[in-house]
């Protein structure tokens, strides 16, 4: 059984005029053995309209990207490994095993502390994986700090010497990336069981997926 037997639906993350991204990725996904694979499907990327309280524009459009995506894994009730389209895997991709039950699959990034990953920022959301009940879960509590005024920011971020309450997410700048917030919210929804493929967010080495240079 291949790691991507475990998913329902595999969902790229595409602006509609890189075609050469598409080029690229149909390549990758053929190398690991999922071309003509009827769950795949490129996701239609926005860029954002303008940077509004987001750090830049290209952080809003990325936010409303991976959020419309978890939108749509949450009302069709499936497994979903969220891919942007700068994704490559590495040879093992294929062989590594989700544990029994998980929400949160966190397949390449880099953590501001290794040590403490359960708690530490991070950075790279090219390869995430959800369960239906993390992207119902998680795609409300994201929609909510978008328009709720009074939404309330993360307690430990707030803490942090580089937080600001204008700039959404509300969280740190170096946590305002997608996987950033899904850590973040994640804190805040302690049902939804986190792993990665250095084991049930553990500090260790290897990943199955980084971003194409």
């Amino acid at each position: 059984m291949s790691f991507f037997d475990a998913f329902d639906a595999v969902r790229i993350l595409n602006l509609p005029h890189r075609d050469d991204r598409r080029r690229e990725m149909r390549e990758e996904l053929a190398r690991v053995g999922l071309a003509d694979d009827s769950r795949v499907s490129f996701f239609k990327a926005s860029v954002g309209p303008d940077a509004g309280r987001f750090l830049n524009k290209n952080v809003h459009g990325c936010f409303l990207s991976h959020l419309a995506l978890l939108e749509t894994a949450a009302k069709a009730g499936e497994r979903v490994l969220a891919l942007e389209d700068d994704c490559d895997f590495n040879a093992a991709a294929r062989d590594y095993v989700l544990p029994d039950r998980w929400d949160i699959f966190y397949g390449g990034y880099e953590a501001q502390d290794p040590s403490d990953l359960a708690d530490s920022n991070i950075i790279g959301a090219h390869c995430m994986g959800y369960s239906p009940e993390a992207a119902r879960r998680l795609s409300a509590y994201l929609r909510s700090m978008l328009e709720d005024p009074d939404f309330a920011p993360d307690a430990k971020a707030a803490l942090e010497p580089d937080f600001d309450p204008a700039i959404k997410p509300l969280s740190t700048v170096r946590s305002s990336g997608f996987a950033g917030q899904i850590r973040i919210s994640s804190r805040s929804l302690p049902r939804l069981r986190s792993s990665d493929p250095r084991g049930p967010i553990s500090p260790a080495a290897g990943s199955i997926a980084w971003r194409r240079a």
